[in-house]
């Protein structure tokens, strides 16, 4: 079976992904060396996107729950992590004791993750 291509992304999509603003989405492309695709000069690859979060390679059948935005500390904690504070949250991710991603000098949490990190712990 051939596997599908995720696409591309506006940095105002990419944006929106990573719960940044437009500006600081730019300077962290900039900074990571990720080139546009050769026929939009406009647009970035989602798996040069997904290699800056981390993730090296996604399965095509979870490419649509790579795609959906980050939350961030306050959402993670609100919608995930109810015993914990916003800031204990991003303490967490920076000890690796909560999956999370850090983008520039913000910590970023993909839901996918901490469903699977609720889940565990109902196990």
């Amino acid at each position: 079976m051939k596997s599908k291509a995720p696409g591309s992304a506006t940095v105002s999509e990419i944006a929106r992904h990573w719960a940044l603003s437009r500006e600081t989405t730019q300077k962290l492309l900039d900074a990571s060396d990720v080139v546009p695709v050769k026929t939009n000069p406009r647009r970035y690859d989602w798996r040069d996107v997904w290699s800056l979060e981390g993730a090296a390679y996604v399965p095509s059948d979870e490419m649509l729950a790579f795609k959906k935005p980050f939350l961030k500390p306050a959402e993670a904690q609100a919608e995930y992590l109810s015993s914990l504070r916003p800031r204990t949250v991003s303490d967490q991710a920076r000890k690796g004791k909560v999956p999370g991603i850090k983008l520039g000098t913000e910590w970023r949490f993909r839901e996918r993750d901490l469903q699977c990190l609720k889940g565990s712990e109902n196990a």
